[in-house]
């Protein structure tokens, strides 16, 4: 039973503004494969903020490559998966912009979000974000570096399986009563430009 986590970082709030993107695959008990680029962002504007939160600079990312470079990799990983992320909608968001902008093939896969099971599980919390969830989890990292991100978001999920004592995440996930939902580009859209 393998599952997916999966982290964006972006230049700023926008289509074609992914600048990092980290793929990270579990067995539920170990990672078993950890994929990490950063990614020239279509226009190449950036948002001071983003900079702020992210840490990555024009210059870190002006000669990589564009997305399209790396969509073989990211489409065999994702394939077919069972893919989570913190706050999801963003996420998704960010990957289905990418395929739009660039004319790429929708990847077949099934999502869930790891702030919905945050707070179905750790209700107590002042509030469910990554670094708070994580924290309470015991599992330190560097916030806003998308390999780290999808680190933590993997572990959120490992604790999850344990905490409801399920196998699967498909077992997990009907325990809690929440969806696993087919990835559309046609469901997102971060915004026109």
């Amino acid at each position: 039973m393998n599952y997916v986590t999966i982290d964006f970082e972006t230049a700023y709030l926008g289509k074609g503004s992914a600048c990092a993107l980290a793929i990270s695959t579990s067995n539920g008990e170990t990672i078993i494969d950890e994929w990490y680029h950063f990614i020239k962002p279509y226009s190449m504007r950036f948002d001071l903020n983003n900079v702020r939160i992210n840490g990555i600079y024009p210059d870190m990312v002006e000669n990589e490559p564009t997305f399209p470079y790396y969509f073989v990799d990211i489409y065999k990983r994702l394939e077919g998966q069972i893919v989570f992320a913190h706050n999801a909608r963003f996420d998704m968001s960010v990957l289905a912009d990418a395929l739009a902008l660039y004319d790429l093939p929708e990847i077949p896969f099934f999502y869930g979000d790891t702030v919905a099971i945050a707070r179905k599980l750790w209700k107590n919390l002042s509030n469910h974000k990554l670094n708070t969830v994580a924290a309470y989890l015991h599992f330190n990292f560097t916030h806003h570096q998308a390999m780290e991100d999808a680190y933590a978001c993997e572990w959120i999920v490992r604790q999850a399986l344990k905490e409801t004592g399920t196998i699967t995440v498909e077992d997990m996930m009907n325990e809690l009563n929440l969806p696993l939902k087919a990835f559309s580009i046609k469901k997102f859209s971060l915004s026109k430009n």
